[in-house]
């Protein structure tokens, strides 16, 4: 039986280092290739966990900004399609210089 409460001393080292929320990249998907990393982003607790399986490992900065620039476009298209359903046009107009 592993001793439970070096695991639990050795999360809590982790967990304090890190900073909330941590945005994490999975290791072990082995479909990575075809569908990219996914970038999830955890409470410190949870990402300690994670980073002591070796499961995942912290994302790098141009990662968290690609997944961020990624949620903006979604919401931008959710809310144009929200807005075409109710019979709403969004024209963008030229900027005036």
């Amino acid at each position: 039986m592993p001793d439970l409460k070096r695991y639990w001393r050795e999360i809590r080292a982790i967990e304090s280092t890190l900073l909330e929320p941590t945005w994490l990249v999975s290791v072990d998907d082995p479909l990575l290739e075809s569908r990219g990393m996914p970038v999830v982003e955890v409470p410190a607790a949870v990402a300690a966990r994670l980073l002591y399986a070796k499961s995942h490992r912290l994302a790098t900065k141009g990662e968290i900004e690609a997944q961020r620039t990624k949620e903006e476009a979604a919401k931008r298209a959710a809310l144009h399609d929200a807005l075409q359903k109710r019979g709403i046009a969004v024209v963008a107009l030229p900027s005036q210089k």
